[in-house]
């Protein structure tokens, strides 16, 4: 063979080389780009709606139609109707013949939650919104739709306990009257002393009342709870407001004072809002953390306590023969 065939058969199987070659190229080339392609629909797909708090959302709940913003639906973060609307997964919703986002849930019971996040939005610190309350026979059945909906934390009814209380560990100064159930500052002379109760509370929301059923001049009394581990064996002063671990409102027209973990600060809306006669209400919600002060003048007041810790009532006396009542029920 001649040194031209050669050359010529080289060109000729470069020519095909390269056409093999191109043919893979296109071929790796199209199929990249029907990936990329692929890619780019799907994170379209993904991408957030451009969404806003105050969007109306219309509802239809088990044939029952709602209306309420995006807000609502979404300020209890974590929950699956935040979720739900937050704008990422709302193209994938169910939704009925109207446009409204559809959901298979008994209209009653959702009424009440969407009812209880309208409240929430406007609730504050002084006053928090009340749980929802249902019959005690349908409890369950919106207990479990609370619980679907991630909201269980936010909204299920804690139980409450009123128990039965009684004073037991106190001052030198203070006697316990009637089995326990009245603290009496048993001294002649202003002085500080104590009276504790003689539960211990863990867990649950618990309800005390108490009577001031003796108030020298309206003056002073001290009462709150303390941390049942932070009892002294032997307490260098009988102020057990200011102990570590005491948490509460000094009450009476020398009050105006909040005290947190023994420290105190001013508050003087306090002052004048009790007096002598009056029942008084301390709740205690140990796993919230939270320890509320009702008064019959229909103000609140609230302090944030440790979570999970034990805790007994707590009072002290200033004022001679003040004098207090654990009221049952």
């Amino acid at each position: 063979m001649s040194t031209d065939d050669l050359l010529t058969k080289f060109d000729e199987m470069v020519k095909r080389f390269r056409e093999e070659f191109n043919e893979i190229i296109e071929g790796e080339r199209a199929k990249m780009k029907a990936e990329v392609e692929a890619y780019n629909a799907e994170k379209q797909k993904m991408k957030p709606f451009e969404v806003s708090d105050d969007d109306i959302i219309d509802l239809n709940v088990g044939g029952q139609k709602l209306t309420t913003t995006r807000s609502t639906l979404c300020q209890v973060e974590g929950s699956l109707l935040a979720s739900m609307f937050s704008g990422r997964w709302e193209d994938g919703l169910k939704r009925d013949k109207d446009g409204a986002i559809f959901f298979d849930f008994d209209p009653q019971y959702f009424v009440i939650i969407l009812a209880y996040l309208r409240a929430r939005k406007i609730a504050t610190p002084e006053n928090p919104v009340p749980a929802p309350k249902v019959p005690e026979e349908q409890a369950k059945h919106f207990n479990d739709l609370v619980q679907y909906l991630g909201l269980n934390e936010e909204i299920v009814p804690k139980a409450e306990i009123s128990p039965s209380e009684k004073f037991n560990l106190h001052g030198a100064g203070v006697a316990l009257q009637e089995g326990g159930k009245v603290g009496c500052h048993n001294v002649s002379n202003a002085s500080y002393d104590y009276v504790l109760g003689e539960n211990v509370y863990q867990h649950g929301i618990v309800n005390l009342k108490l009577k001031l059923e003796s108030l020298k001049n309206n003056q002073w009394m001290f009462i709150g709870i303390l941390k049942g581990d932070d009892i002294p064996v032997s307490p260098t002063n009988n102020n057990s407001r200011g102990w570590s671990g005491s948490y509460g409102w000094v009450l009476g027209s020398n009050g105006g004072r909040v005290w947190e973990n023994g420290s105190p600060t001013i508050d003087n809306t306090l002052k004048q809002l009790s007096k002598q006669g009056d029942t008084v209400e301390l709740v205690l919600d140990c796993d919230a953390g939270k320890l509320s002060l009702h008064l019959p003048t229909g103000h609140q007041f609230h302090i944030v306590i440790p979570k999970s810790k034990s805790w007994r009532l707590n009072v002290t006396f200033f004022r001679e023969n003040d004098k207090i009542r654990i009221v049952d029920g």
